[in-house]
């Protein structure tokens, strides 16, 4: 749970705010809402707000070898090569994104093709930098003209979310001389937002573990889109730790839980979590509460440790980092020098520019470096 309340700009979020979050952990995000209601305007404007280069696709007028690559000879003869189309060098650098239309209308064989672009991140023999942003939008089958519905494991390969029209800014429009429609809440997503992963990891690991049936589920019948996989399970890690980093309110994880893992996990994970005991960072840092690690509930740890790096974020001084440091190292480090390896990076960073470690946090950084296992050393080392 975040250490402070959600501010009160999420009430003029964007309807589809949970699927724009889920995109910027990189995670292929599809849309479906009947036509007419912007989608395709909306994530134009969105590519646009976050300066990202757009590439423009309606699948259903693409071939197999437009995502797979056309063969041709090599100058030297000796094999073939996959070139991929003009198109595709935009996704070669940092800072693309790629909007894909009228997916349920893509023929099987090209879907199967489209596979290795939205997981594997190739284009013919082209690589796609794994900075890209990828979204896809599709109508509900009744509406779109020879859909079917989404083979398994392509369906596997993307969060699900139902496009929600974005009425107050429609209004606005509506009620302007030069159709400016305006743009609800987004938020801007920091770039140390990847330091959650272990805190959801934790959570996700300690739910799955009381409930190993969805662990990798076997979805039932063509209407079940998203379900729990492994790799939904790592996505669904990833979006909320996104999520986690923007302060994002309940019902927005909630969404977006359930467009990865499916309707009733992912309503039962958020659950889970919110009903978690958990202790006041504040309390730790002066001295008022002491924790014991609980190898069995190692979801509360990591959590604790990632609300302590928030904390001092906001609140700088040198005696609540020695607080804390002393914290991760002679208390939690005593139990679980794992754990405190993976988020004690993070705390170190969170003081300003400039700003040293005193003397006392030095040494118990440097006594807690003789209890480090040798495989975390291996891995710094790397």
């Amino acid at each position: 749970m975040p250490i402070t309340a959600p501010s009160k700009s999420w009430s003029k979020a964007d309807p589809n705010v949970a699927g724009f979050l889920t995109a910027r952990a990189h995670i292929p995000v599809l849309f479906e809402g009947p036509p007419g209601v912007g989608k395709s305007a909306i994530i134009k404007q969105v590519a646009k707000r976050w300066q990202r280069r757009l590439s423009y696709l309606i699948g259903s007028c693409h071939a197999p070898e437009d995502f797979s690559g056309i063969p041709f000879l090599s100058e030297c003869k000796t094999h073939f090569v996959q070139a991929p189309p003009k198109w595709a060098s935009n996704l070669s650098t940092a800072g693309a994104m790629l909007f894909t239309d009228e997916l349920t209308t893509v023929p099987p064989s090209v879907r199967a093709a489209l596979l290795a672009m939205y997981t594997e991140l190739v284009v013919g023999d082209l690589d796609i930098h794994p900075d890209t942003i990828f979204m896809a939008a599709c109508n509900p089958p009744e509406y779109a003209p020879n859909a079917s519905p989404l083979e398994k494991a392509v369906a596997n390969r993307f969060a699900h979310y139902k496009w929600e029209h974005d009425y107050a800014s429609w209004t606005r429009g509506m009620m302007s001389e030069d159709d400016h429609w305006g743009e609800s809440y987004i938020p801007d997503v920091p770039s140390d937002w990847r330091r959650f992963r272990s805190q959801v990891g934790a959570d996700i690991v300690s739910y799955t573990n009381k409930n190993s049936g969805e662990r990798n589920v076997k979805p039932d019948g063509d209407e079940v889109m998203a379900y729990a996989t492994p790799r939904t399970w790592r996505w669904c890690r990833d979006a909320l730790a996104v999520a986690e980093s923007v302060n994002a309110p309940g019902h927005i994880r909630k969404q977006i839980a359930v467009a990865l893992v499916g309707k009733v996990t992912g309503k039962n994970l958020i659950q889970f979590i919110e009903q978690r005991d958990l202790v006041d960072p504040e309390s730790v840092l002066k001295g008022e509460k002491q924790f014991k690690h609980d190898k069995t509930r190692p979801d509360l740890t990591v959590t604790l440790m990632t609300s302590i790096v928030t904390a001092i974020q906001q609140q700088y001084s040198t005696e609540r980092m020695d607080a804390a440091i002393d914290f991760f190292c002679q208390n939690i480090g005593k139990d679980t020098a794992d754990l405190v390896f993976t988020q004690l990076r993070h705390l170190v960073s969170a003081r300003p520019d400039g700003t040293a470690l005193s003397a006392k946090s030095l040494a118990a950084i440097q006594e807690f470096g003789k209890r480090i296992p040798d495989h975390l050393k291996r891995r710094k080392a790397g």
